[in-house]
């Protein structure tokens, strides 16, 4: 019998309107690691994680996403961007009546990264 696919991750593409700016904000300040760059394409990651940018043909249009990220130990990591001063404030670190604890940061084009964190695991 023939295995079955198997899904092994997602990767989140995000449009920027420019992608060494966007790369430069996630490694610079969210300790993301650099990947790769081909000018309007290219991505980052952080342990497990990797986030991937591209540059739309109209570059001035450039229309937000959003990404949710599921970490350990986010208050935490929380408290590491609350010192950085890029925590939403709209969007501020809060139990979830799903299960989870969340809070969010918007990068330079607006794209919307919210961290997840499921309760139970880490702190």
């Amino acid at each position: 019998m023939a295995a079955e696919s198997y899904f092994a991750r997602g990767i989140p593409m995000l449009p920027v309107a420019n992608v060494r700016r966007a790369m430069d904000f996630y490694v610079d300040v969210l300790d993301f690691k650099f990947g790769f760059n081909a000018g309007s394409y290219g991505g980052v990651r952080r342990d497990a994680i990797e986030v991937h940018f591209w540059t739309p043909e109209a570059p001035d249009k450039v229309v937000p996403s959003l990404c949710r990220i599921e970490v350990t130990e986010i208050r935490k990591l929380y408290s590491e961007f609350r010192e950085r001063n890029i925590v939403n404030s709209d969007a501020d670190i809060a139990a979830k009546p799903w299960g989870t604890t969340e809070f969010s940061v918007h990068d330079p084009d607006g794209n919307t990264l919210t961290f997840v964190e499921v309760f139970g695991l880490g702190s």
